[in-house]
């Protein structure tokens, strides 16, 4: 569990891969004053039966403040990712943006993910989103990648790589975000 207060003017950036154990699960409450920014970037990934999940509280307590949650999940065998993200808007942050976007890659029949985004707002003046979706490897694409002379094998993990990487585009440290997505990516060696 992680609480964070980012002041005025500030700016606070978590990215992260659950990948390890049987269970995991990540709590980040963080509240933004006048101005600040908070933005997320996570990974869920993993087969069995693994179970991870993210859940982030955001709120928006000042006016001008800004969040931006991307969160990915792979999952396999009868593996779970979850997001639970919450967004609360007070009444006087007036102007706040914030977002949250939760997509899934289900490989194989028995995996699953969940996502249960909240909005709370009491202010009038707001750009608030979510959007979330959940499905499977585009059959397409791997076909259209393996016309072009890719083994399936390595078209089906540059897709996966592109689709994970979504979530650590905001890493301004490109060692970091190759870390990041190495370290995400290394988990697909037990898929088979």
């Amino acid at each position: 569990r992680l609480r964070v207060h980012v002041g005025q003017g500030g700016r606070y950036e978590h990215f992260e891969v659950l990948a390890a154990g049987g269970y995991a699960r990540s709590e980040i409450e963080v509240t933004l004053d006048e101005g600040a920014h908070f933005e997320f970037g996570g990974v869920t990934i993993g087969g069995g039966s693994k179970r991870q999940e993210f859940v982030t509280r955001t709120i928006h307590a000042a006016p001008n403040a800004t969040s931006n949650q991307v969160v990915r999940a792979v999952h396999w065998g009868e593996a779970t990712g979850n997001f639970l993200g919450r967004i609360e808007v007070e009444r006087d942050a007036q102007k706040t943006d914030a977002a949250q976007n939760f997509r899934a890659l289900l490989l194989e029949k028995g995996a699953s993910a969940n996502t249960k985004p909240e909005l709370e707002i009491f202010a009038d003046d707001v750009q608030c989103a979510h959007g979330a979706a959940i499905g499977q490897m585009d059959e397409m694409a791997k076909f259209y990648m393996a016309s072009r002379g890719l083994a399936p094998e390595i078209a089906r993990r540059l897709l996966i790589e592109a689709f994970v990487a979504d979530a650590f585009v905001a890493v301004s440290d490109l060692a970091l975000q190759a870390d990041l997505l190495d370290k995400a990516l290394a988990q697909l060696e037990e898929f088979a």
